[in-house]
């Protein structure tokens, strides 16, 4: 008797539609789910409209907005129209004046960075500034041409505005989706951020592109380029891997990349 009393209770419970019958963990994971393939989309659609709209802007537009946005990232003053300066103008120029989209514009300033490593930056009023340590390790000249044409090659493709955008894009996103659940505003963050890493290693391999082009044009090969990424790769210690972490793609990648165009 009392083991079909119990296979009664059973039955009732099983067919009561206010229990549920699904994981608490799966739904939670579905939302998750959900969540992140609408951020990728918002984000796409919202980057491809903010991409329209800054690839056709005006110039008189696009100096307001970089004179808004002008940042002063207190370089070596003492460093001021030495060799090396005066060097790199030249080398500037040249580009320069290979590049419409270049002219008119920004004066792009060039000065040197007190930083030990070898890198180059451009800021986004057009400011142009080589670390110490890459002047010191790199002296050939059609190396510090493929890394200047790389910097303008940013500029060219108004990169410093879109980058601005997918950061408002990002941050709306985030605002939109703000929880208090940690899990969630988890991974809102893990969405927009790897999707801005993937957009900043598409816009440095185009700068690799416009780069690649502006040495041959100049020297009718592109010897300094390879050896920049060899000279790179020599000193690189991190695993390839570690490149979808990152806002550049490995060095290895953009030897391939260049060493098989023109």
């Amino acid at each position: 008797m009392n083991k079909n009393l119990e296979e009664k209770y059973l039955s009732v419970i099983e067919n009561n539609i206010n229990v549920g019958k699904s994981n608490a963990g799966t739904e939670f994971l579905i939302l998750l789910a959900g969540i992140a393939g609408i951020c990728i989309l918002l984000y796409l659609f919202a980057d491809a409209i903010g991409c329209f709209f800054i690839d056709r802007m005006s110039n008189e537009t696009q100096i307001k907005i970089e004179n808004a946005f002008s940042f002063d990232t207190k370089p070596n003053k003492a460093a001021d129209k030495n060799e090396n300066i005066t060097k790199l103008e030249n080398i500037r120029d040249k580009i320069v004046a290979l590049d419409k989209n270049l002219q008119g514009k920004s004066k792009f300033h060039i000065d040197e960075y007190p930083e030990k490593q070898i890198n180059a930056f451009i800021t986004p009023n057009g400011n142009i500034y080589f670390t110490q340590g890459l002047l010191k390790e790199i002296k050939d000249e059609e190396i510090l041409t493929f890394i200047m044409a790389h910097e303008l090659g940013h500029y060219a493709h108004r990169d410093h505005l879109k980058s601005m955008s997918r950061q408002i894009i990002v941050a709306l996103i985030t605002s939109m989706f703000a929880s208090e659940n940690k899990d969630i505003n988890l991974t809102v963050n893990s969405i927009s951020g790897l999707s801005g890493l993937t957009y900043s290693r598409r816009q440095e391999r185009e700068a690799d592109k416009y780069a690649n082009k502006i040495v041959y044009r100049l020297y009718g090969n592109n010897k300094g380029a390879v050896e920049f990424f060899k000279l790179l790769e020599a000193k690189e210690k991190s695993p390839e891997f570690l490149q979808y972490f990152s806002t550049h793609p490995s060095t290895k990648q953009r030897l391939n990349l260049i060493q098989n165009r023109r």
